[in-house]
């Protein structure tokens, strides 16, 4: 499962000034920010990892993870390849922090980020790692959750071309936001259509297209882009 998330480097920072004793040690993350609401653009966390040099080490890096829980699921962590850099300090900083903010957040669900810490001496080996855990930003909504509700095959405009009308519904408690709606023919992709919205409790349908088909399966949100209640009711099979 994932969420839509944004993420982008607010601010680097990088102190030559001597290292001051702190109750926290080396390492720390704490949320800085985190703002609600009803749209995906007001949703947002923002984190702020800081560490101090330790004796032997010449450079330190950091590296953000987003680990969010939605109601009823387990943690896990959200995808991002720009959430996966090491963010490394210049040689000889002895106080080295980084702020890092997600955006676009599902709105159900509590976000942490989990941060992990290293310290390299001169030849560039790792002396201490260490990981952190800030406190989580809650998003109090409700999930969506989506299912194909049926498949209509008519007759296309070109001859072997049939269109497939795809019904789909939210009959989760919150409104889904950025999926898609997938047809499989005979186990080979077909078509797809990108979904901006369906609210709760609505349903609608939308026209794919393919060759005549001896089975089809029918799929929303097949990236796993939509936080549900349910993910297991997401596929469609028939036999045509």
């Amino acid at each position: 499962m994932r969420t839509r998330i944004l993420c982008g480097l607010v601010l680097a920072l990088a102190l030559g000034a001597p290292a001051a004793a702190r109750a926290d040690g080396p390492s720390s993350v704490h949320l800085k920010e985190c703002a609600t609401g009803s749209e995906p653009s007001q949703r947002s966390a923002t984190y702020q990892a800081w560490m101090h040099s330790v004796p032997g080490s010449v450079r330190m890096a950091l590296r953000f993870r987003l680990v969010a829980q939605y109601p009823g699921h387990r943690p896990q962590a959200v995808g991002s390849s720009k959430l996966g850099k090491w963010h490394r300090s210049h040689s000889g900083v002895t106080r080295y922090g980084y702020r890092q903010t997600v955006k676009e957040l599902a709105a159900a669900g509590s976000y942490r980020a989990v941060v992990k810490f290293r310290w390299y001496d001169a030849d560039h080996q790792v002396i201490r790692r260490a990981k952190r855990v800030s406190e989580a930003c809650v998003q109090k909504g409700q999930l969506p959750n989506l299912v194909i509700t049926g498949v209509h095959i008519s007759r296309g405009m070109a001859p072997g071309s049939p269109v497939y009308r795809v019904s789909f519904a939210n009959t989760g408690k919150g409104d889904a936001e950025g999926f898609s709606v997938a047809l499989f023919v005979d186990g080979a992709l077909a078509d797809s259509r990108r979904i901006e919205r369906l609210d709760a409790g609505k349903s609608a349908t939308v026209d794919l297209t393919g060759p005549r088909c001896h089975r089809l399966r029918a799929v929303v949100d097949r990236e796993n882009a939509v936080p549900e209640t349910d993910e297991s009711d997401n596929s469609y099979k028939s036999r045509c």
